[in-house]
């Protein structure tokens, strides 16, 4: 019995290091808060830098690249597109990844894999191998869609996430409450 393979992510890695730093700058505030004013003002307080967090989360983490053998999943803030490798004519970088499809339409994505910077020359003129070609997320995309089964005619699927929309919009509804109690 064969396994597939779970789907590859390429993800900014900068922005998980920000969202970290922001859920611990929050968490720290947010403590800060509960041990000057107690418990019920920190509730008042807590909507601003979890939307805060939330933000860098969507903009950062969750805007992404997921691919494996039948396609890509190219999520942009909070919207998802899902398209099988046979609709894709094109992968290049510009100044962000983009997909080329079939039909004219071109699908950029905001996070996802770079180009690895150009090898130094090491120690007797030779190229370092830390980051080789096999390594390059560009090129694990070629090759994914080098190995698949192409089907011009599979569907591309867009949607939302949804599980972020209602996190945000729990958070807006939190703070447009603190303000209404505050006032």
């Amino acid at each position: 019995m064969v396994t597939a393979r779970p789907p590859r992510a390429f993800r900014a890695t900068g922005a998980v290091v920000l969202f970290g730093l922001c859920a611990v700058m929050a968490v720290v505030l947010l403590g800060d808060a509960v041990v000057r004013s107690g418990p019920a003002n920190a509730a008042l307080l807590a909507p601003w830098p979890l939307l805060v967090v939330w933000g860098v989360y969507v903009v950062g983490v969750a805007s992404d690249v997921r691919a494996d053998a039948t396609g890509v999943r190219v999520q942009n803030l909070l919207r998802r597109t899902w398209v099988p490798w046979g609709r894709v004519d094109r992968i290049s970088m510009r100044w962000q990844l983009e997909f080329a499809l079939y039909g004219g339409e071109v699908l950029s994505s905001f996070g996802g894999p770079a180009r690895s910077r150009p090898r130094r020359l090491g120690p007797g003129g030779e190229k370092e191998r830390e980051n080789a070609d096999e390594e390059d997320g560009i090129a694990a995309l070629h090759r994914l869609r080098s190995e698949s089964q192409t089907d011009r005619d599979a569907v591309i699927v867009r949607g939302w996430d949804w599980i972020s929309l209602v996190i945000g919009l729990a958070l807006v509804v939190w703070a447009v409450n603190a303000v209404a109690v505050t006032h």
